[in-house]
C-alpha cells in the first residue's frame, strides 16, 4: 500500500511478503521488517533518506526499494536490490518514470510503472519480457510464487486483466524465454483497482474503481466467472484483496474501514456468504440481488488498510493500517458475524517512541542520481 501521497506519520509504504509471514515498511528514513504472526519487529535500518516502494523476498535478506518521501534515498524511478546480510547493493534497475510496485519470486523480479510491466531474471537481471498496460497508477500486478509461473496485470482494455503464462524455470538462463500463452479476462466496466491470485494459480479476484463488487474467475476455464461478491452498495476504494492459503476464503479491505471475509469454497457445516431473499428473481432484477455478501466483517479505525490471512493460524486475518495499527482478528468458519480481535499493536514511531530498534546500524549506501531511459542498465554491485 503506497502512502507517499498523503502520509500520516513516517510510514510511506506497507507490503506483505509473498507468503504473508512478514511485512515490510518503507519510511522517511529507511525500512523495517516485522514478523506477521506473532507480531514482532525483526529488524530496521533507518539512518538515511526515505524509501517509497519496498518489497521483500520471502523471509530472506533480499529486498527491493525505490526512493520516496521528503528526502528520497534513491531516485523514485530506480529500483535498488539490496542484500541486507552483506549490507550491499546488488543491482540497480533504471526507468524513465516512477516505479509503482515491485514483485519478487525466487527466479524473477517484476517491476510495474504506470503503463508497463517489466519482467527480469533474478539471477542475471536480464530483461525477459515487457507488457504494455492501461493506466496503472497503483502498479497493480500479481506474480505466482509456486512452480507454475503466472503474471497478472491490467490489460490494455479498461476493466480487463491480462494473465500471462511462462514456462517452468522461466528466469533461469538455460530455460526458454518464450511465454506459454496469455489470457484476457474482461472483469469490469470500470478500471481495475485491485486484484489477487490464489496460491494454486486456479483463481483470480478483481475489484474495480467503483468498489462495490468483487469478482472471482477461474483461470483454467478461459476466465470463467466463479463468484460475484458484494462489498457494499456505496462506492469505495478497495485497497487489498487476498486469498487464504487454501483458497477457501477471500479477504477485502476498503476505505470504508471495514474488512470483509467471503467464502469461496464451503462445506456442509461451514458458514456461507449472505444472499438476498430475492435472489431467486435475479434473472429479472438488478445484479445487486444476485451477488453474495461477506459472512465475516471487522471494522478498523482507518480508511487505508491492507489485509491478508495468517499462515500460522487458520481462520485468522492480519490487518495493517496507514496509521501504524496492527490487528489480528479471527472469524468463525461455522458462523457468520463480526470477527473477534485477538491482538492489537502500533508500529509507528510516535506510538512506540522508537522501541525495538535493531542493533544493526549499517547505513544504506547513497546511489548516484541517474536520468537514464527506461531500463537502460542494470548495475551489479561490487
Amino acid at each position: 500500500m503506497d502512502l507517499q501521497a498523503n502520509p500520516v506519520n513516517e510510514i510511506l509504504y506497507i507490503n506483505f511478503n509473498q507468503d504473508n509471514t512478514c511485512f515490510v515498511c518503507g519510511t522517511q528514513s529507511g525500512f523495517r521488517v516485522y514478523s506477521t504472526d506473532p507480531f514482532n519487529l525483526t529488524f530496521r535500518r533507518e539512518d538515511g533518506g526515505g524509501l517509497g516502494v519496498v518489497c521483500m523476498l520471502f523471509r530472506t535478506n533480499i529486498l527491493a526499494f525505490t526512493g520516496g518521501g521528503e528526502n528520497p534515498r534513491f531516485q523514485p524511478q530506480n529500483v535498488v536490490i539490496w542484500d541486507d546480510r552483506n549490507t550491499r547493493i546488488m543491482a540497480e534497475l533504471r526507468f524513465k518514470s516512477a516505479v509503482r510496485s515491485v514483485q519478487f519470486r525466487r527466479d524473477l523480479v517484476v517491476v510495474a510503472t504506470s503503463n508497463k510491466v517489466w519482467v527480469y531474471s533474478f539471477k542475471t537481471l536480464s530483461l525477459l519480457h515487457s507488457i504494455e498496460t492501461s493506466d496503472n497508477p497503483k502498479g497493480l500486478c500479481c506474480l505466482s510464487t509456486g512452480e507454475r509461473v503466472l503474471l497478472l496485470c491490467p490489460g490494455m482494455q479498461k476493466g480487463s486483466v491480462l494473465a500471462t503464462f511462462y514456462p517452468t524455470g522461466f528466469g533461469d538462463p538455460a530455460a526458454s524465454v518464450e511465454k506459454e500463452g496469455s489470457q484476457i479476462i474482461s472483469a469490469h466496466d470500470s478500471p481495475v483497482a485491485a486484484m489477487a491470485l490464489d496460491s494454486n494459480c486456479s483463481m483470480i479476484a478483481t475489484a474495480s474503481e467503483k468498489g462495490t463488487i468483487v469478482r472471482v474467475y477461474e483461470i483454467q476455464g478461459n476466465g470463467k466467472p466463479k463468484k460475484e461478491l458484494r462489498r457494499g452498495a456505496d462506492r469505495a476504494e478497495i485497497h487489498s484483496l487476498a486469498f487464504s492459503p487454501t483458497g477457501e476464503y477471500l479477504v477485502a479491505s476498503s476505505d470504508k474501514g471495514t474488512v470483509h471475509v467471503f467464502a469461496i469454497r464451503s462445506g456442509g457445516m461451514d458458514a456461507t456468504n449472505s444472499k438476498s431473499s430475492l435472489q431467486r428473481l435475479s434473472s429479472v432484477l438488478p445484479d445487486y440481488f444476485s451477488s453474495e455478501w461477506s459472512f465475516a466483517q471487522f471494522r478498523v479505525h482507518d480508511i487505508r488498510s491492507i489485509a491478508a490471512f495468517s499462515v500460522q493460524h487458520p481462520h485468522t486475518v492480519i490487518v495493517l493500517c496507514a496509521n501504524g495499527s496492527y490487528y489480528k482478528v479471527r472469524f468463525d468458519p461455522h458462523s457468520s458475524g463480526e470477527m473477534t480481535r485477538e491482538d492489537y499493536y502500533q508500529f509507528d514511531d510516535k506510538s512506540t517512541q522508537g522501541e525495538g530498534r535493531s542493533t544493526s546500524t549499517a547505513a544504506l549506501p547513497q546511489m548516484p542520481s541517474s536520468g537514464g531511459d527506461e531500463v537502460v542498465s542494470s548495475e551489479t554491485g561490487s
